[in-house]
């Protein structure tokens, strides 16, 4: 009863309320054909928020964020590859009400997956956090294209091969560029 009446008094300010859409890709791959120590590697990672805006100047937006990633990484015959789905709440600052530059903090306490090291695949579960600095140049009114900078680290607790279950303490940081599509309703 008490979260009922909690969305209800909520609703009237959600109302007046701007709501941001923003999807940021990025991409990277490498290789290297060498004899001796050829590689290659290869990153996709998606990251969306779905957020309105919380305060009077509607400048600092808090909602859902959900990153979507893969990478891979051979090296001779050796392969590591990751799978991620990690989602959580997510605050954005603009800094004035023209939407342009930006800062962002992002805590995903659902961070699950599957890893594949030299041919043994697990499943695996932890948290993320991440950091982001961002421009973003107006199109229109609502639509404008920018990029970010982020710091993005995972945090791994569990790994799960063959339905045996270990306790892990692995780390995985990310410093991304990222491309971003931003939706902003007035």
């Amino acid at each position: 009863m008490k979260l009922f009446l909690f969305f209800i008094l909520l609703l009237p300010g959600l109302a007046k309320a701007n709501f941001l859409l923003q999807y940021g890709l990025n991409y990277s791959s490498e290789a290297d054909d060498t004899s001796s120590d050829d590689y290659e590697t290869q990153r996709t990672f998606h990251k969306v928020l779905l957020g309105a805006s919380v305060n009077a100047r509607k400048t600092v937006f808090f909602g859902w964020n959900i990153n979507s990633w893969s990478s891979s990484f051979t090296k001779i015959s050796d392969e590591e590859t990751y799978s991620m789905l990690e989602m959580g709440p997510r605050i954005t600052y603009f800094f004035s009400d023209s939407y342009n530059g930006f800062i962002s903090a992002e805590w995903n306490p659902y961070a699950k997956g599957t890893r594949d090291k030299t041919g043994t695949s697990a499943d695996i579960n932890g948290s993320s956090m991440a950091f982001g600095i961002g421009y973003r140049f107006k199109i229109s009114q609502v639509f404008g294209l920018g990029a970010g900078l982020y710091y993005q680290s995972l945090s791994l607790s569990t790994e799960t091969v063959n339905s045996t279950e270990s306790t892990v303490s692995d780390k995985i940081t990310n410093i991304m560029p990222m491309l971003e599509l931003t939706i902003i309703t007035r």
